[in-house]
């Protein structure tokens, strides 16, 4: 088993089950563009998309698993932003051109996975995760409308999950509490 550290921003949060449990595959963008996959049973409440973070990860076959995780204090967290693509360009590389808070933009996409994840028609919606550097904008992830509701949807259901479970947690302790004051 093989440790590595790994520094970036969460670009995905997909709960799956496995083996009858659910657990959470995480996309984690590096500040140099690499794109890394690793999977976490339980999600710390502060996580969430655009979060930069600093995970520590065991490589077990080639699945890495989330051993330490905690939030990057000197990265900024990055928002989810609505993009319109009005033109994709594909020559040499790829260029797209559009609209972002009615502000005109053309980035180019060097990234093979991001040119896949542009939409087929344009004028198209799309959610972006957008980092501002030096060398200007860049996108780390697309997000198709779809995704993006399926997204915010499943962060109100674990929303409600995990302020269920604290009440129940609560409920508990108070029983327990209950419980010895009696025998005391």
């Amino acid at each position: 088993m093989e440790e590595r550290k790994i520094t970036g921003y969460i670009t995905l949060i997909e709960p799956r089950s496995r083996r009858g449990l659910i657990e959470y595959r995480l996309r984690i963008v590096t500040p140099g563009g690499e794109r890394v996959t690793v999977y976490i049973r339980e999600l710390p409440s502060w996580l969430k998309i655009g979060t930069p973070a600093d995970v520590t990860v065991t490589s077990i076959g080639d699945r890495l698993l989330i051993d330490r995780i905690s939030r990057k204090s000197n990265l900024h967290e990055l928002k989810i932003t609505q993009v319109i693509i009005d033109e994709i360009s594909k020559e040499t590389f790829t260029v797209i051109s559009g609209r972002i808070d009615g502000k005109f933009f053309s980035i180019p996409i060097l990234d093979e996975y991001l040119v896949s994840r542009l939409p087929d028609k344009v004028p198209s919606k799309v959610y972006c995760i957008l980092s501002e550097s030096e060398g200007g904008l860049k996108i780390l992830e697309i997000i198709s409308e779809k995704e993006y509701a399926i997204l915010t949807n499943a962060r109100k259901i674990l929303n409600r999950i995990m302020g269920n479970e604290r009440k129940i947690n609560e409920y508990v302790k108070n029983l327990l509490e209950e419980y010895v004051n009696e025998l005391g």
